[in-house]
């Protein structure tokens, strides 16, 4: 089934009337909620591509989307893993976006459902642990040549096309931040 954005969504005036419950609860219960969630799921491993993609995407070319069942205001985004695989088996994966396939459907792509992430880039030598992150207010800023560099040898992030400075990123996802005032398909449900 194909998830398609409305105007006056189901999806966005639920998340919108639970957000609004939310203001009015009392900061000891929000506190506790918090606390609760602290465990971070950790995935470990060679990839060849980490997407994040908190809408579908979809397109003429690509009719399902990047990730089909992302919704713009649920509060979250669809970390898409795709494991170290041949060349052969990627462009597969890729060429599904471009049919009616299930592109998730491989034994190397994971999808996790989250509200944030953290990507830490895998640190062989020795002297490439020794790094330490200075704290700026867009976020760490490395010292370390080998590991700010964003040459592929590492890793390099693009975030609606422009090239990210930083191996290391930290994403969260905040719920309905901005009103849109662009609007989108219009029918009714």
């Amino acid at each position: 089934t194909r998830l398609r954005w409305y105007f006056r969504c189901r999806i966005c005036q639920h998340k919108l009337e639970s957000k609004e419950k939310h203001k009015e609860m009392p900061e000891e219960k929000e506190k506790a909620g918090k606390d609760s969630n602290k465990g971070w799921n950790v995935v470990r491993g060679e990839f060849i591509s980490v997407n994040s993609a908190c809408m579908s995407c979809s397109c003429p070319r690509c009719p399902k989307g990047l990730s089909p069942s992302a919704h713009l205001a649920d509060g979250t985004t669809d970390l898409i893993l795709i494991k170290k695989c041949s060349r052969m088996n990627f462009f597969r994966h890729l060429f599904r976006h471009t049919n009616k396939q299930d592109q998730f459907d491989h034994s190397f792509v994971e999808v996790h459902r989250v509200k944030k992430f953290h990507f830490q880039p895998k640190v062989d030598s020795p002297e490439d642990q020794s790094y330490h992150p200075e704290k700026t207010a867009c976020g760490p800023k490395f010292s370390n040549p080998k590991i700010s560099n964003y040459s592929t040898a590492v890793s390099s992030w693009t975030c609606d096309g422009e090239i990210l400075h930083h191996a290391a990123i930290q994403v969260s996802v905040q719920h309905q931040l901005i009103r849109l005032f662009a609007r989108g398909i219009e029918e009714q449900q």
